[in-house]
């Protein structure tokens, strides 16, 4: 019941925060005097459930009070007390007049009372237990309106090989109207298996959830776990699966919304290439390369060649939560051409994280001018670790790190404590040597033996970087200095603290004219712990894009048809760094990045022509070029063809070239994508697909190709 228990609570809780709504709309307020006897006590409770602030006028003895001098009012518990100050006796009457919302909600709820009778018996007064008229029941506290549906469960399991144990779960929905303009719908889920669904099917079934919306023409509030979509102008996006409340406000043309939740998983994106026949699994890494790490159910989307996948045994791939693993199903098959990218949420038990978001828009002048901005904050908890502990040496270490996790170490190494015979029975024993005249300590497994002292816990430093390889779980060999991937030592988190706001404003002096400016910063702490390397926390991006959709053009009696056109420039400092993912998916791949490092200056300039003759008939012709620091630049231009009529036949061609170069590597890249079909008698739709690329990779014009470079054909006729 501590689910309902919950619910109730949270319902109570919010009914003071849409009272300042309903301040704006009288029909929907009440005015109510209170008569309250001065008590010892000196707290005051009024009659109804919630009050609209600053509403109340208070008198004793015929005077009124001063609200800033003669008493404190809470207006969320709905109660007051009197100034220490003011004087009154205990046999004066407090007359408290207020205004209150209009709800079908009493101050208590109860099944049963105390009451007190006479015994005729014993001659004296007892007190006894009465049933309350109409109970406490859904019907009782929300009113006839609310639909309710549902299901408790109590069952137990018990075997031979294993422990009786009880099970039990509870899964609640309510939807309908509190009063005439407030809505409620909730849906509450709760069981005793706090393990994530599995994700093998398209929908998941949440085991653990509380979800409560309350609605309002001009508010919404979201409490327990929510998804949060919102996007502001091109680098204010945030995508993310928090549990808190969430509150959106509307008053047209003017909205905003407020977030505040505890936050379980990061965000990050991993990219790479499949391989010839393997479907899977592929396993996943978090923002430093970690694998010991748990994807949070629904948040991930997986692409392969820029379009998305669905989950699912029946579909695209299936996900395993816990394992951090993807697999691709017989029906994508996967291939050393395919181009994966998995954007996810994950938690790896370090910090409790928390989320804060706020943004709002404005529409003036006539709805010419658009002004928008958001700001949001993510970061870990530095105070509040989860799986582990950290000692005053511990956050010295993390502190004096500063940015640099390779520097927030401490030895994996510690003598095994002693057993009630005094002897420390480790599992691996201390071998001392020399390498290259120097003295070395490396340590072999071997539990059990009277020189094992030790207890050791490696990490994984990168191949290459390390000195032991694992055999097994806990058990690890020296092969020799870098030639291995682990070390005897145990990495500590930094905690983090992540920082975006954005400015937009859209201006439309035109019906078919749009000119879009936005500025962005952000604040990136890598270390909270650290005072240290705080001078390249702050980076910035701008861009600015004006768009002409496409417009009939005539020179005197002769009709061009339609044409539009559109400017884009961007510019995104080195340090900036972005909440969610903000690039098209195949970004990297269509400006050919690789060689190129993200660490560097970015500038981005597009010019695009869109030419319509006639309905049936597409021209579009764009320029684009990317330019990162100064060792990096590519030029892409790109030109689309398209005949159709939706009824008959459709053929379009796209031929697009790339020119880039780095430091070491000049590319040139020819791609092309046709396709074409037409439709007889609106049953039968022949058609064919044509794919071609040429890449050529060079370090000069003399030189042979290079690995990456290819060429190839593709014919599908359908």
């Amino acid at each position: 019941m501590k689910l309902i228990h919950r619910f109730i609570i949270i319902l109570l809780l919010i009914v003071p925060v849409f009272s300042g709504i309903y301040a704006q709309n009288k029909y929907n307020t009440v005015t109510v005097t209170d008569s309250i006897p001065i008590n010892f006590d000196n707290f005051y409770t009024i009659s109804s459930v919630s009050i609209i602030p600053f509403s109340e006028k208070i008198e004793l003895r015929g005077s009124v009070l001063n609200r800033l001098t003669d008493y404190n009012f809470k207006y969320s518990a709905a109660a007051f007390t009197l100034s220490d100050s003011l004087p009154y006796s205990i046999f004066d009457t407090l007359y408290v007049t207020y205004e209150t919302v209009k709800l079908g909600l009493k101050k208590e709820y109860k099944k049963r009372s105390l009451v007190v009778k006479y015994d005729e018996k014993r001659g004296d007064t007892v007190q006894v237990v009465e049933t309350e008229a109409g109970g406490f029941t859904p019907e009782a506290i929300f009113g006839p309106g609310i639909q309710k549906s549902g299901t408790l469960i109590r069952g137990f399991t018990v075997g031979t090989t294993k422990d009786f144990s009880l099970n039990s779960g509870l899964r609640l929905q309510l939807s309908g109207n509190l009063t005439e303009d407030i809505e409620i719908v909730a849906a509450l889920t709760d069981q005793n298996t706090p393990i994530q669904p599995e994700g093998n099917t398209e929908r998941l079934e949440e085991i653990d959830k509380v979800f409560i919306q309350i609605k309002h023409p001009n508010a919404t509030g979201v409490f327990g776990d929510y998804n949060l979509n919102n996007r502001n102008g091109e680098f204010g996006v945030i995508n993310r699966k928090l549990q808190g409340l969430m509150g959106t406000v509307n008053f047209d043309p003017h909205n905003g919304y407020v977030a505040v939740a505890g936050q379980r998983g990061k965000f990050n994106t991993n990219n790479f290439n499949g391989t010839d026949g393997v479907q899977g699994p592929y396993r996943l890494s978090g923002l430093s390369g970690e694998r010991d790490i748990i994807i949070l159910a629904g948040t991930e989307k997986v692409f392969v060649d820029g379009i998305e996948m669905v989950r699912g045994e029946n579909n695209d791939y299936i996900i395993e939560y816990s394992n951090a693993q993807i697999t691709f199903t017989p029906g994508r098959l996967i291939t050393n051409a395919s181009r994966i990218a998995v954007d996810f949420e994950y938690t790896d038990r370090k910090f409790a994280r928390n989320f804060f978001g706020t943004g709002a828009q404005t529409i003036v002048l006539n709805e010419k001018v658009k002004v928008a901005f958001q700001y949001l904050q993510e970061g870990d908890d530095q105070d509040a670790p989860i799986d582990f502990s950290l000692s005053e040496e511990d956050k010295q270490i993390i502190s004096d790190a500063g940015d640099d996790p390779l520097k927030a170490v401490k030895t994996g190494v510690s003598l095994a404590p002693e057993d009630s015979l005094g002897i420390r029975r480790g599992i691996y024993q201390a071998i001392d040597t020399l390498i290259n005249n120097e003295l070395y300590t490396y340590y072999v497994y071997n539990p059990g033996d009277s020189l094992s002292l030790y207890n050791v816990l490696f990490s994984f430093v990168g191949e290459g970087n390390g000195d032991y390889i694992r055999q097994a779980l806990g058990q690890f060999e020296f092969v020799g200095i870098k030639k291995g991937g682990y070390l005897p030592i145990i990495f500590l988190p930094l905690p983090q603290l992540k920082q975006l706001g954005n400015l937009t404003t859209s201006i439309t002096p035109f019906d078919n004219v749009q000119l879009d400016l936005e500025y962005a910063g952000s604040l990136w702490d890598k270390n909270r712990l650290s005072n240290l390397d705080e001078t390249d926390n702050y980076g910035y991006a701008a861009n600015i894009n004006l768009k002409i959709l496409p417009s009939n053009v005539d020179i005197g009696s002769l009709s061009l048809g339609k044409i539009g056109f559109s400017y884009k420039e961007r510019f995104i400092n080195k340090r900036f760094t972005s909440t969610d993912r903000f690039n098209e998916v195949e970004f990297d791949r269509i400006y050919n990045t690789t060689g190129s490092s993200t660490q560097q200056d970015e500038q981005f300039r597009e010019a695009k022509v869109n030419l319509i003759p006639i309905q049936e008939l597409n021209l579009s012709s764009s320029a684009g070029f990317l330019k990162r620091g100064d060792s990096f630049r590519s030029d892409r231009y790109n030109n689309t063809i398209r005949l159709s009529d939706q009824q008959k036949y459709d053929i379009s061609y796209n031929l697009d070239y790339v020119d880039s170069r780095n430091v070491t590597v000049k590319t040139k890249w020819w791609r092309h994508a046709g396709d074409a079909h037409y439709i007889f008698w609106n049953l039968i739709k022949p058609g064919f697909n044509y794919l071609a690329e040429n890449k050529r990779d060079k370090r000069s014009e003399k030189d042979s190709l290079l690995a990456a470079s290819l060429e190839y054909y593709e014919l599908n006729p359908y």
